[in-house]
């Protein structure tokens, strides 16, 4: 059977774009600063999201009920997130300045455990003693993203309510006004230092997921594909630098999802990732503080190029044994992913029986 999409290569895509852009933010070295130049993790991020939207409400409407639903997401989402979290303790007790048994009993190591377990990240970012030389402290900046996506999950039941009863466009208007007046308030208005932080939280994210959860119901043509992706490549390349940033984030929340979606739904990048598993969950995962291990240990230092290729290398060694250890142990057998492994398996065994 051939695949008509390439949802897991742009997720793939998707996350090694933030993993390329985080190590150049988070290395000191002068020899990277021009890849941000090239991979926009902020598009990736927000391209996540879209891709979220659009199939995490196909999910919804395959479920029994809203209470299989949560548990398909509880089961995607959690339980690699809570590797992460003891991954991110042992970084911390290895780059700390204090001793193992402090460390360990110390009540802020006890509160960073607890309050990201709870998706509450904002509390207690950093570890004691930890990464005290890097640039940032974080252990690992992009947990944030992970609140927002979980708090995005319960609002598909209200999405999917208003396309019932006002439309699906009418509704997408909704989250969208909600979105960008969220946005707006925070980012112009809310006179506070935390007020850019706030911004980008929800629902300021909740635009680029209404439209992919909207965007889950339209079958794609291939001429409305194509013009898709020339319009938004001709936005991204030539208008959007033309515009100030509080109107280029607006444009965003439409064209955005728009693109990815669209190339998505085509097998313009398909070359069959998903037997591999979902990698993509577990690069945007562990590949933050994976890059501050690398940067205590100087690696960056000595050369940023091998640099860059370690955390590239480390990063897909930690997803992919968090796919096979852990992720996919907890999926469900009629997850896309299950059945493209003992595809690949039968596949394998088939073979190996013919000759």
């Amino acid at each position: 059977m051939n695949k008509i999409n390439c949802f897991d290569e742009v997720r793939f895509l998707l996350a090694f774009i933030v993993l390329i852009a985080h190590t150049s933010v988070l290395a000191n070295a002068e020899q990277l600063d021009w890849v941000t130049q090239y991979f926009d993790s902020g598009f990736a991020v927000k391209g996540f999201f879209a891709i979220s939207g659009y199939l995490v409400t196909k999910s919804y409407f395959s479920s029994a009920n809203w209470l299989e639903y949560l548990e398909k997401r509880i089961r995607r989402i959690y339980p690699a997130y809570v590797a992460v979290i003891i991954y991110c303790l042992i970084v911390g007790a290895i780059t700390t300045t204090m001793q193992t048994g402090e460390f360990v009993m110390s009540i802020e190591s006890a509160k960073y455990a607890v309050s990201n377990l709870m998706f509450l990240n904002f509390l207690q970012p950093t570890l004691p003693g930890a990464l005290l030389d890097n640039k940032m402290q974080a252990l690992n900046g992009s947990l944030w993203t992970i609140k927002v996506e979980v708090m995005l999950y319960f609002i598909v039941p209200v999405l999917c309510f208003m396309y019932a009863r006002i439309g699906k466009t009418q509704g997408f208007i909704v989250a969208l006004i909600a979105g960008v007046t969220w946005f707006v308030y925070f980012s112009d208005y809310f006179n506070h230092p935390m007020g850019a932080v706030l911004a980008i939280q929800f629902p300021g994210q909740l635009p680029y997921f209404a439209l992919g959860s909207v965007l889950s119901f339209v079958k794609f043509r291939q001429f409305h594909v194509f013009a898709i992706i020339v319009f938004s490549l001709i936005y991204y390349v030539g208008v959007k630098s033309q515009l100030d940033s509080r109107s280029a984030e607006v444009v965003n929340m439409i064209v955005y999802p728009l693109f990815v979606v669209a190339i998505a739904n085509t097998s313009l990048l398909a070359v069959g990732v998903g037997k591999f598993g979902d990698l993509s969950y577990g690069i945007y995962l562990y590949h933050f503080p994976t890059i501050q291990l690398l940067e205590h240990l100087g690696f960056y230092d000595r050369n940023p190029y091998i640099g860059l290729l370690c955390s590239i290398v480390l990063t897909g060694m930690m997803a992919f044994l968090s796919w096979h250890v852990i992720e996919k142990r907890y999926l469900k057998r009629t997850s896309h992913y299950v059945k493209a492994a003992k595809l690949e398996s039968d596949s394998l065994s088939i073979a190996c029986k013919s000759k």
